[in-house]
């Protein structure tokens, strides 16, 4: 059962560590801009591509900056890191098709990377066995003498229970008085007159 228990736990563990690659560093984002968005098939320009706009007239009342003039000049727009449609847009904040496009490699990064690494266990289970090739052929050896000697006792079972049978056949036992059986002769043939 402990073999059971350890192998769900690693399928678990590789589902997890796959979970955490995907959406916890910036490994998928990147791989999607350099072959989708990238001009020139590099990294330039990826920290712009994932910094979405803000304009600080949205903010609601009461949590715009106490002191927004402190930089030195007025500031109309903010960055931050996010994937959402910028604020002169028809859905403005809403989760941009790069969010979409990003999450459904990330997914699709967690299934093949699980397949991977099962398929690599089952690889090296198949190439190191837990048992050794001279052991097993001991194991098999024994299972073969042992069936002889099933099949052996089995034989002498069954003659015993026909020698049984067949004497039982041959004698038969008095009711009336408790004398020994008596053994099965064979037939007498009376001698005619004239033999």
């Amino acid at each position: 059962i402990w073999y059971n228990l350890l192998r769900g736990l690693s399928k678990v563990a590789v589902i997890v560590n796959a979970f955490v690659i995907a959406f916890t560093s910036d490994f998928i984002p990147r791989l999607v801009y350099q072959y989708k968005y990238s001009s020139d098939g590099t990294m330039h320009g990826f920290v712009n591509h994932t910094l979405s706009y803000f304009n600080v007239s949205d903010f609601e009342p009461g949590t715009a900056p106490l002191q927004p003039g402190h930089l030195g000049h007025d500031v109309k727009v903010c960055r931050y890191k996010d994937y959402r449609e910028p604020p002169w847009s028809s859905t403005a904040y809403q989760l941009s098709k790069e969010f979409w496009a990003i999450l459904a490699v990330r997914f699709a990064f967690v299934i093949v990377f699980q397949n991977v690494v099962m398929l690599m266990s089952d690889f090296v289970d198949w190439l190191i066995p837990d048992i050794p090739k001279d052991i097993s052929l001991q194991i098999h050896k024994e299972k073969l003498l042992m069936l002889e000697y099933f099949m052996k006792e089995e034989q002498g079972k069954r003659l015993t229970a026909q020698d049984n049978h067949s004497h039982a056949d041959c004698t038969s036992p008095s009711l009336d008085n408790q004398s020994p059986p008596q053994p099965c002769s064979r037939p007498i043939f009376h001698a005619r007159a004239g033999w």
